[in-house]
């Protein structure tokens, strides 16, 4: 396999790959767009690849009309991935633009004189140049000029312009820049097409903008320590083709001897090179070092779980208002009444117990605040699992009649005892709670019913051992969750709310785990859905 194909099969295997990748989480027509650039990318490359492996002149020149074919529309779809990606309406434009590049796609397929080839490098079969090709080769540039330019005006006209916009910017450069050097052999300026693999920098630049700025609705904690593997990665491929290249180069000028003597040097210098980008990767780009990134990584996720627990705080501390007003009731009752019978004993002894009684509920009501608020290991101790699960409904009750939601219970076996943390499976039973009201703003009713079921576990010493477990299933009445997020939603950060975290039920997740116990969500769109908790008795 020859340089060209080695270039080429990089060049294919990264960009299907952005381009899968981008599809997957696509959520708007100008990734969509997107995605289907890319895959032009590779499928001109790949037609590429076989034809630079090809020996026979008929086949050679099959597979080109296919990279031709294909590359007709890369610049079509970055012109659409413009205007839609920043809203610039050019409907009539774009729809001439698309039937052009239709016309020129099976004219280069189907009309012979559209491709013509010849050996170069004595090496590889080549595209030549030809009037028919000039005339697709001066629309290729068209598009792509009109693109870049629309581009550019939204640079200079947008005053808020975000630094992912201006990476972009630049990776497309690069990587059209890249894919433009194919032009050069077939008008005669015989430099030997190795500049193709600027394409997998292009790749790996907006490999870094997708993850560092999220610009695609990624769901999972990603550390920043990805962006420097898949940067130092592309160093490495660097040195690989470099290496590749001097074979070819030194073969060609100085002789077999002086290649192994090229690669020695690359090989000497390689490591001083490497280390000085990969600092220069880590002070420019990412602002760390990769121990450093971990570092802010682990406190940045810790802030967050700790702004959602206050979040759930804030809501109880509502609803804890509430019932902390109850007991304030009598003791404001005997206080107003206590100049008058300060000589009544049966009065005294009377309202005494009852005050102390009071205050010890408001002390334990603020209590269970403060260790709510307070992240600590799991505490395990036996609870009284229905009676948690009415105290937490208790916590949401202004919430819940607000919402007008309806509260449907019905519980096996009110008196279970279960080995519980109860302040965070109260955690946990309260994010869930609070995404069902979410999810009923108009109201609706939310169901809580408890069963005790026999699950099988690790048989030991041949013998199939049966363990209970407490099953806890929560059902609204809402707009459902769609099939597409529903895999995602224990996922740390994964929110299609506009004032979310998207952290509540990956908290809830992580609890329940931690419990020995399991958590499923089935749903279906404007109909509701259920969460199911299975916890081991």
């Amino acid at each position: 396999m020859n340089l060209l194909c080695i270039e080429h099969l990089c060049i294919t295997i990264s960009c299907f790959s952005l381009a899968i990748f981008i599809a997957k989480y696509a959520e708007n027509t100008a990734q969509r767009v997107w995605a289907l650039f890319n895959c032009a990318v590779a499928l001109w490359s790949l037609g590429a690849l076989l034809a630079g492996q090809s020996k026979i002149p008929e086949q050679a020149i099959i597979y080109w009309r296919i990279s031709c074919a294909f590359s007709i529309f890369i610049p079509t779809f970055f012109f659409h991935f413009v205007c839609s990606y920043f809203k610039i309406k050019n409907k009539f434009i774009l729809i001439a633009v698309y039937i052009q590049t239709t016309i020129l796609f099976i004219l280069i397929l189907f009309c012979k004189p559209f491709v013509t080839i010849k050996f170069l490098f004595n090496s590889f079969y080549y595209f030549t140049s030809n009037p028919y090709l000039n005339s697709t080769a001066i629309f290729w540039w068209l598009i792509t000029f009109m693109a870049f330019y629309k581009f550019f005006i939204y640079l200079n006209t947008d005053k808020k312009v975000n630094k992912p916009y201006l990476i972009m910017f630049f990776a497309w450069i690069i990587g059209f820049l890249g894919g433009a050097s194919t032009f050069l052999p077939c008008y005669g300026i015989m430099i030997y097409p190795m500049w193709h693999i600027l394409i997998c920098l292009y790749v790996g630049i907006i490999t870094y903008v997708i993850f560092y700025h999220r610009l695609l609705p990624i769901n999972i904690v990603i550390k920043r320590s990805i962006i420097y593997s898949l940067l130092a990665a592309t160093i490495s491929l660097t040195y690989l083709l470099s290496v590749l290249i001097s074979q070819q180069l030194f073969r060609q000028y100085f002789g077999y001897s002086s290649t192994i003597i090229g690669s020695i040097i690359i090989a000497i210098a390689f490591i001083p090179l490497k280390n000085t980008i990969q600092d220069f990767v880590d002070r420019f780009f990412l602002k760390a070092t990769p121990m450093e990134m971990a570092q802010q990584n682990e406190q940045l996720l810790k802030e967050v779980t700790q702004t959602e627990r206050m979040k759930s705080v804030a809501i109880l501390a509502s609803g804890m208002a509430h019932e902390i007003k109850n007991p304030l009731t009598p003791i404001k009752t005997f206080s107003e009444q206590l100049p008058t019978h300060l000589d009544d004993k049966e009065f005294l002894l009377k309202f005494s117990g009852i005050i102390n009684k009071e205050v010890d509920r408001i002390d334990s009501l603020v209590q269970e605040l403060l260790n709510f608020a307070k992240p600590s290991p799991p505490q395990l101790k036996e609870t009284p699992i229905h009676q948690l699960i009415e105290q937490t409904l208790d916590l949401l009750n202004s919430e819940i009649i607000c919402h007008k939601i309806t509260i449907d219970t019905s519980f096996e076996n009110k008196n279970i005892l279960i080995n519980i943390d109860p302040q965070q499976i109260r955690q946990a039973l309260l994010n869930i709670f609070l995404n069902a009201m979410d999810a009923m703003p108009k109201g609706g009713t939310l169901s809580i019913n408890t069963s005790v079921i026999a699950r099988s576990a690790c048989p030991a010493k041949d013998e199939e051992a049966t363990k209970q477990s407490l099953v806890i299933k929560i059902t609204d009445t809402g707009c459902g969750i769609a099939p597409k997020d529903l895999p995602h939603i224990f996922d740390p950060f994964f929110t299609k709310k506009d004032s979310g975290t998207g952290l509540g039920l990956s908290i809830t997740h992580e609890v329940i785990k931690n419990h020995n116990g399991r958590i499923l969500a089935e749903s279906e769109l404007n109909k509701g859905t259920t969460f199911r908790i299975e916890l081991p008795l």
